[in-house]
């Protein structure tokens, strides 16, 4: 095990976890996102790996709890290919983020909008110091998705 891997994996984790297009789960944290907007509400949540807990409780719902089980359940076994020793993660928290409002429809997709989902992960391996991993990725969608939510599988 070497604690240089950490680095990759949860830099991996976390970016599965925000994308479209290279999940883990039938469930797509950006439509707990479009949820949030939805409702109105501040469109940020923090997923915590290791309590197994979902921030703030407007973000709490079946769909997110399956997302964040179907993440957890990956985590064994995705460390385990990165030689990371789990037991030794003391923390794993990605918080995701993204204005909506600043959404665009690119030159000639009218139907289309884009936006970027932004990740910031915290995470502590035992005996080491608090590292900090963020993300930012481009989205497109169409744009009646921001209502319907992206299908899921």
């Amino acid at each position: 095990m070497k604690y240089k891997n950490y680095k990759s994996a949860i830099h991996n984790f976390t970016h599965s976890f925000i994308s479209i297009d290279f999940m883990k789960s039938g469930r797509l944290a950006v439509n707990v996102l479009i949820d949030l907007y939805n409702l109105n509400t501040e469109t940020k949540i923090t997923f915590d790996f290791i309590s197994s807990a979902i921030q703030p409780t407007e973000a709490v719902s079946k769909e997110s709890k399956q997302l964040l089980n179907d993440y957890l359940d990956w985590l064994p076994g995705h460390f385990e290919s990165h030689n990371c020793d789990l037991s030794r993660l003391e923390k794993l928290e990605i918080t995701i983020w993204t204005d909506f409002e600043k959404a665009f429809s690119p030159v000639g997709m009218n139907n289309a909008i884009e936006f970027t989902v932004n990740a910031l992960t915290k995470w502590k391996a035992e005996g080491r110091e608090e590292q900090i991993i963020e993300i930012s990725q481009t989205e497109l969608i169409k744009k009646n998705f921001l209502k319907l939510r992206i299908p899921e599988m």
